[in-house]
């Protein structure tokens, strides 16, 4: 004989019912219910399309991605030495805790708009578009590290540090190649509409 359940409230979308048995804590973690149990889900955390770990030194995910970045021939050990090298130089010349300068640094040479190339009717027109936050993480550390191995004649961890000092300060070659790609993006603005 079937059950007959008439007495219960029943939930006018499978969505209620999600959220019926789904709790978010004040702390970020979620509380599942189901069938009268209660399991505890971590905090959720930002998803960053690789399995990539915060770094052992400052627990930032960005220095972590830095750092991958900077490894060159799979050596992560050569490339955290020289990361954490260049820290410490940071906060000897400085006189302040190297990852916000770090953190500063990257956040200058992040660039808003870049040009790409797109045919239409048979001429290529350079047409600004808009960086997502994605891409301009990548292009911050990609043009840094550009810059960090053109420098001749010093050890890679000095080089880094002047040229995260430089960056933090606003001079340098990648500010220079972040202005130069504005500039671009400016004087190609009548373009914006192939977009």
């Amino acid at each position: 004989m079937p059950h007959n359940h008439d007495n219960q409230p029943k939930p006018e979308s499978i969505d209620e019912a999600d959220q019926a048995a789904v709790t978010v804590n004040e702390d970020g973690s979620i509380t599942i219910a189901q069938s009268g149990e209660v399991a505890k889900a971590p905090p959720a955390q930002q998803w960053t399309g690789i399995d990539l770990k915060p770094d052992a030194r400052f627990g930032s995910m960005l220095a972590s991605k830095f750092i991958n970045c900077l490894m060159y021939d799979g050596k992560k050990a050569t490339a955290e030495c020289v990361f954490y090298a260049a820290m410490d130089q940071i906060a000897d010349k400085m006189k302040a805790d190297p990852l916000p300068i770090f953190e500063q640094a990257l956040e200058n040479v992040k660039p808003l708009v870049e040009v790409r190339s797109k045919r239409i009717g048979g001429a290529n027109y350079q047409v600004p578009v808009e960086v997502n936050r994605k891409r301009q993480q990548t292009l911050a550390i990609r043009w840094i590290l550009e810059a960090v191995r053109t420098r001749k004649g010093r050890p890679t961890a000095e080089k880094l540090a002047q040229e995260l000092v430089d960056c933090y300060n606003k001079t340098g070659s990648t500010i220079q190649k972040r202005e130069n790609t504005h500039r671009m993006a400016e004087a190609n603005k009548a373009f914006a509409h192939f977009a």
